[in-house]
């Protein structure tokens, strides 16, 4: 079966030329002259269909708009506009949305030709739903992964805190098919005391020291077959640096009081937002160490570089939400607007809080306002700039909390208490606003 090809264009002359010139082409184009029609194949699962060419003013409605509402996986499709009246508004919108191509009337058809070949010529997976972003320099990331992923080698990634260094290496293990493939191991090096590294990578026998009441299997060994994800391994201090590396080139080391070597076939995955180059030069970083881990090296672009990814976030986000909350969250375009103006310093993790706390203060489940500097307490603001409370600079995870609670206890005092009344108020369910409440410490 050739690829398919859809088609959505009112005007009859192109429509025809269009058909005939990709049929020559041996690609099956599936022409529709609505938006109704359209959206209706879309509904069905557009089978086959390998890009979309579309106008952009068609009878009942502008293309741009309905694209920009399609789900990711729909959009992570090539699709390809044109149009004969060349909004620039209409190209900004669709291109960060995710549009391969904007192309203004009279247009050159061999071009078009020529780029809708290099989309239905790809590999399979240009059609794929994008797990970490539809912007260029992310699909790129994905291909690199899906490169590395059934190699087994040791994978660095490296790039600013919050751009989503774990999420691309859960996405390494998930892609490697070995048919006995274990666990995801996921380790923040950052956050063990020093005086017990030993003891967590590597485990211990029973009676090893004072409390080791029981044999105790480490990271490295529960992940045998599968991965071990250390997040910001630049944190390790030298004499583990030592000690792993020595683990990495024997894939066995002792356990805390045992007399026999464990053996474990682990992959690591190391990620850290530090120069370890510089680390190296420094002598805080051991050189050996580093070339063992960077075996297959992939950056992650911070937020900021790659626009085209927030609104593909966003959506994703508030799918999220409005599956937890019960009922769909609607985003208005100045809101978008908005988002796509912010600098993100804090990157993907800083969107994703930012989006949680605006369906907090949100009324009906409609973002229709920025988020004023007094709810936002921290992060960054459109231009970059630190937002702060007071002198003191806080985490941004703290403050979302901390306006969680109050907009709780507000709504919970306006309805004297009543748990029913303050979750109806809210938009959530009476079992969330149980779970919020547990996990803010706020009592009925």
């Amino acid at each position: 079966m050739p690829p398919r090809l859809l088609l959505i264009e009112d005007d009859l002359i192109m429509g025809e030329s269009l058909v005939q010139r990709f049929e020559l082409e041996a690609l099956e184009v599936v022409w529709y002259r609505t938006l109704a029609a359209a959206q209706a194949a879309v509904r069905e699962g557009l089978p086959g269909v390998r890009a979309v060419i579309s106008d952009v003013r068609l009878p009942d409605g502008l293309a741009t708009e309905w694209f920009v509402a399609l789900p990711a996986r729909v959009r992570a499709l090539p699709w390809f506009f044109l149009t004969g009246y060349g909004s620039v508004d209409a190209a900004v919108q669709a291109v960060r949305a995710g549009a391969r191509e904007f192309m203004t009337k009279p247009f050159d058809v061999e071009r078009l030709v020529q780029l809708v070949h290099e989309a239905v010529d790809a590999p399979a997976a240009a059609a794929e739903a994008a797990v970490l972003g539809i912007s260029p320099a992310m699909r790129h990331v994905e291909r690199m992964i899906r490169k590395v992923a059934p190699q087994k080698v040791s994978v660095l990634l490296d790039g600013e805190s919050g751009v989503g260094k774990e999420v691309a290496a859960k996405l390494i293990h998930a892609l490697d098919e070995r048919p006995d493939k274990g666990e995801f191991v996921a380790v923040n090096c950052a956050a063990i005391p020093e005086n017990l590294l030993e003891s967590e990578f590597f485990g211990y026998e029973k009676g090893a020291f004072t409390g080791a009441q029981r044999t105790h299997r480490g990271y490295l060994e529960r992940a045998d077959h599968g991965t071990l994800f250390l997040d910001e391994v630049g944190e390790l201090p030298l004499p583990m640096q030592a000690k792993l590396l020595r683990a990495l080139q024997e894939r066995a080391f002792f356990r805390v009081g045992a007399e026999r070597a464990t053996h474990s076939q682990f992959r690591i995955v190391a990620a850290t937002n530090r120069d370890l180059q510089a680390e190296m030069r420094a002598g805080t970083f051991r050189e050996d160490l580093f070339y063992r881990l960077a075996v297959f090296r992939i950056t992650l672009p911070p937020l900021r570089e790659r626009p085209e990814d927030i609104r593909w976030l966003t959506q994703r986000f508030l799918e999220e939400f409005a599956a937890e909350q019960g009922h769909p969250i609607a985003v208005s375009e100045s809101f978008m607007r908005d988002l796509l103006a912010r600098h993100w310093g804090g990157n993907v993790r800083e969107l994703r809080a930012y989006l949680e706390q605006a369906v907090i203060l949100s009324e009906a489940g409609i973002l229709d306002e920025p988020l004023p500097a007094s709810a936002m307490h921290a992060g960054t603001d459109r231009d970059g700039a630190d937002a702060t409370v007071g002198d003191e600079i806080l985490p941004l995870h703290a403050m979302v909390a901390e306006t969680e609670r109050a907009h709780i206890r507000r709504a919970l005092a306006h309805c004297q208490g009543s748990i029913g009344k303050t979750a109806e108020l809210l938009g959530i369910s009476r079992k969330t606003l149980w779970e919020k409440m547990k996990r803010l410490a706020l009592e009925a």
